[in-house]
């Protein structure tokens, strides 16, 4: 056995039986079976189906157990059964990948390319080996190819999907239409009418598609949960893998945190029976690509398999500070770097400022014939105010030259397939490194040369504005306490079972510092109304789900997130109060209300309409809410055999949190989740917090004085400086401590604006976060700008100073004046 590999596992072992052989007509596959919440599922035997690992038939490389593992029961030759002893040892100890095998390459000419780009091949052989894996590999470098080799060899040979989650509509219609010939795909989500979601769901079903795009909100938000744009697992073919695209998103130290992806791993896994997972992302921090590769389950050394430099060589890099950033900006495109560039882009912060720059570029580089090709527009902004057809139409001019400058928020670039952007400009400070290296790797994709640069704020202006944002999602313990009091509403389990209770607490006095091993409580359904819970919590919808993923990803899981329902419901009968009476006899959960109610002391005999939570009546009696809610449909027909309408109107409203949680939480449970939420949202805080510090910081250290020093020559010296230093950003372990400067001089004129603030709202309730957020400047669902940010005396007042600080003399001054 000496000419075994070790590392390596080559084409050909020396016994003939275990020749690498990709598609045996002779054998017999194995059903695959993948364990599902709530049982399991069996695939359907695929003859086809080959593994990467081993080469055997029968199975793919996740189920492998060793070289030439076919899935048949024959009868083995002594030399046969060492050598797989030995290969189920050597894989089930080392699980390495396999050397690229002739075929992959083959694939690969026929997607249209002659050779991988660096990276790009170790990732696509772990993923075609079973092995979880996470890219990280710049703008531009080819992550998409990734997903797509391992898709097409895994379709040619079985009847599977591989599914692509991917953040945003547009940047999935871009993958759409990007794709290889020969790769059919469709995509779903939730801006689809119902019959292009219906028509993309029958060809996944036909196999008539091989790779299916999907936005996180319709995979969360399918399967067996609700309502949602996914089918369940049963109706679907197998899933090969599932590629998570923009997979910083995951992880909660992201600059690009969303509580959909924060559960799309989670879902992938027990309801689909994903096992394999590759996740893209062209920024992420040494801290969130850790934390990336801990959701996607990735525990060997490699799984990070590839990270390139934060910065392609070819890019030059400048920063300036100047008082007067137009002109500035102006002389800049006037200049020998950036006069004779053809496709530029200039980021800046808010839309108003993009449409007020656009026209300053217009009219001043007007007669400019530094470029090389004639131009039908200078200059045009682009945000998402504007309509689906003008960004289309700016996007459109930028893409075929036509127009030589956009002026734009982030959210163009996402997606944007165009290889000559000669130039970017950041007319404001990015909110971090992460996105400033995402935003100028949209520049110089085709290898060539192209020029960065980024406009300081001498003053900090662009510091207080992005750190006024971050204090925006923000919420303090008292808030967290209310949430958690609506989300674990005591239940009588406990009553119930009284013996189950004895034991619960002899299991609490010997072990108090754990949590308890059983719960008598088995959970309940609960909704919570989404609009009256942003007003009543100050906080917004996301922040609430947000919250409600920490609970349910927590290790007890406390809580099980369902798809968002309408949990009121309301009967009206035109008939009277005896119709109503009457239904009762053929709807158990009218009968239900109206018997509680009638317990409550009210007179039910004179109602003639109810209104009460559908979901807290459906799990009171132990029913599936969409049967209920089918049921309380059907009184609006008549049982009579002339049919038509009853009578009898039912009516569904209030869009809410829906989800399962325990009702037997203690006083002291209740507590430990409070701050465990607390510190979960003080932990983003901070991290946001230093990802900007350390950004302004950086570009302070490496800016020129003015502009002027840089519009026709480059330091290079300079630009490799923040090179290193954007490198040293994202290779090293993020620091979670964030020193913060005290008021000292400020703090009694502060105090006294506070107190006059107060006294000229005395009729109005205000918590010390509430004014804080209006001397910052920032607007919630309780105080909107549009309200109290008329009143400039003290609206974004104290900017400049820390937020935290201003809620502790907010608070005082409440306090002291009750």
């Amino acid at each position: 056995m000496q000419d075994c590999p070790i590392k390596k596992v080559s084409h050909h072992h020396p016994c003939e039986e275990f020749t690498f052989n990709f598609v045996p007509e002779n054998l017999i596959p194995i059903n695959q079976v993948t364990k599902m919440r709530g049982g399991f599922r069996g695939g359907l035997s695929r003859q086809g189906d080959t593994c990467y690992r081993c080469g055997g038939t029968g199975h793919w490389a996740i189920n492998c157990k060793g070289l030439g593992n076919t899935g048949n029961t024959g009868t083995y030759t002594i030399q046969n059964y060492l050598c797989k002893l030995l290969f189920v040892f050597f894989f089930l100890s080392v699980y390495v990948c396999l050397a690229t095998p002739t075929e992959v390459y083959e694939a690969l000419r026929d997607l249209g390319y002659q050779s991988f780009r660096p990276g790009q091949e170790e990732a696509i052989m772990r993923i075609l080996s079973g092995l979880s894996t996470l890219v990280v590999l710049s703008t531009g470098m080819g992550k998409s190819l990734c997903y797509q080799l391992p898709a097409y060899l895994y379709a040619q040979r079985s009847k599977c999907i591989t599914l692509v989650i991917s953040p945003l509509v547009s940047l999935m219609d871009d993958q759409l239409s990007g794709l290889p010939a020969k790769l059919k795909a469709a995509c779903i989500h939730s801006n689809m009418t119902m019959k292009q979601r219906e028509a993309a769901v029958e060809k996944v079903k036909s196999g008539q598609v091989c790779v299916l795009l999907l936005s996180p909100e319709a995979l969360v938000g399918g399967g067996g949960s609700g309502s949602g744009c996914l089918p369940s697992a049963q109706e679907l073919p197998p899933v090969a893998f599932a590629c998570i695209d923009e997979a910083h998103c995951v992880s909660e130290w992201s600059h690009n945190f969303r509580p959909c992806y924060l559960r799309l791993c989670k879902v992938l896994r027990e309801r689909l029976g994903v096992q394999c997972l590759l996740g893209l992302t062209a920024t992420a921090t040494l801290s969130t690509a850790l934390d990336i590769a801990r959701h996607l389950d990735i525990n060997d050394q490699d799984g990070i398999a590839v990270r390139s430099a934060a910065v392609p060589p070819n890019l030059h890099l400048t920063v300036s500070v100047d008082r007067e950033k137009d002109q500035a900006l102006v002389s800049l495109l006037k200049g020998d770097r950036f006069g004779c560039l053809d496709s530029i882009i200039v980021y800046c912060t808010r839309r108003e400022e993009t449409v007020r720059v656009a026209a300053l570029l217009r009219t001043c580089l007007q007669g400019v014939k530094k470029i090389r090709k004639p131009l039908k527009w200078q200059a045009e902004s682009y945000h998402a105010g504007l309509s689906a057809s003008e960004r289309r139409r700016v996007q459109n001019n930028f893409m075929c030259g036509e127009l030589r400058i956009v002026v734009a928020t982030v959210a163009f670039g996402m997606g944007l397939d165009k290889s000559d952007v000669r130039g970017i400009i950041h007319y404001n400070m990015p909110k971090s490194f992460e996105s400033y290296v995402q935003e100028i790797g949209r520049a110089g994709r085709d290898g060539e040369p192209a020029h960065c640069h980024l406009f300081l704020d001498p003053e900090g202006g662009d510091l207080h504005e992005l750190r006024r944002h971050i204090y925006a999602d923000t919420v303090d313990y008292y808030t967290v306490k209310r949430l958690v009091q609506k989300v674990f509403p005591p239940c009588k389990c406990k009553q119930i079972h009284q013996k189950q209770q004895e034991l619960l607490e002899v299991i609490c006095e010997e072990d108090s510092s754990d949590w308890p091993r059983e719960r008598v409580c088995h959970t309940h359904e609960r909704a919570i109304p989404i609009q009256e819970t942003v007003e009543a919590l100050d906080i917004t919808e996301e922040g609430v789900e947000t919250l409600l993923c920490y609970l349910e990803l927590h290790p007890q899981r406390f809580v099980e997130l369902l798809h968002p329902t309408l949990s009121v419901c309301k009967v009206s009968c035109y008939d009277g109060p005896r119709q109503l009476q009457k239904i009762t006899k053929i709807c158990p959960p009218v009968a239900v209300v109206l018997a509680r109610r009638r317990m409550a002391g009210e007179r039910v005999e004179t109602c003639d309409h109810l209104e009460f939570d559908v979901v807290e009546v459906a799990d009171t009696m132990g029913w599936q809410l969409p049967l209920v809610k089918r049921g309380l449909r059907q009184l609006q027909w008549s049982t009579d055999r002339g049919g038509g309408r009853s009578g009898v109107l039912v009516e569904f409203s209030s869009p809410s949190f829906y989800f399962r949680s325990y009702g037997d939480l203690t006083a002291d449970e209740m507590d430990r989740v409070c701050w465990f939420l607390h510190s979960r949202v003080q932990d983003q805080e901070r991290t946001q917090l230093y990802q900007l510090t350390a950004c302004f910081k950086a570009f302070k250290s490496v800016a020129f004085q003015s502009v002027l020093s840089c519009i026709d020559d480059l330091d290079e010296s300079r630009s490799l400086q923040l090179k290193d230093l954007l490198s040293e950003y994202f290779d090293k372990r993020r620091d979670r401590d964030h020193t913060l400067k005290p008021l000292l001089d400020w703090e009694n004129q502060i105090r006294a604006d506070i107190r006059s603030f107060l006294s000229t709202r005395s009729d109005e309730k205000f918590s010390g976060r509430a004014i804080a957020r209006i001397l910052h400047g920032i607007g919630s669902p309780c105080y909107p700008a549009q309200i109290y940010g008329r009143d400039r005396r003290y609206w974004r007042k104290y900017i400049q100073f820390d937020f935290n600080q201003l809620i502790r003399l907010a608070t005082q001054e409440i306090i002291h004046i009750k």
